[in-house]
């Protein structure tokens, strides 16, 4: 099996050291994702992550830029534009799978 060399955007959930990612074929699908859910649960958001002092009870969403086959020579691996949020991870997550499923 050929593992074609490509970029995707994997949007990512964390919390208490649990990941759920989303694969996009692009940054602009990724991002699309990212603000649906920044703006679904903008109640819970966090807007100053300087007064949050445990990562224990945030989730964390995030948008890496992932190569899938060799990286290319002095590429950058990743990025992470992050959007903290507290006691929605379940709803969330939920939120983004079916936000992947009917974006796809």
């Amino acid at each position: 099996m050929e593992i074609k060399n490509r970029t995707i955007y994997v949007l990512e959930i964390r919390k208490n050291g649990k990941r759920n990612s989303f694969d996009y074929e692009t940054e602009d699908e990724a991002y699309k994702a990212l603000e649906f859910l920044a703006e679904k649960y903008k109640d819970n958001k966090i807007l100053d992550k300087g007064t949050v002092t445990s990562a224990d009870d945030i989730i964390q969403l995030s948008i890496c830029k992932t190569y899938v086959g060799s990286v290319p020579k002095g590429a950058i691996a990743n990025y992470s534009p992050n959007e903290w949020f507290r006691d929605a991870h379940e709803e969330i997550t939920l939120s983004a799978t079916e936000y992947h499923v009917n974006h796809k």
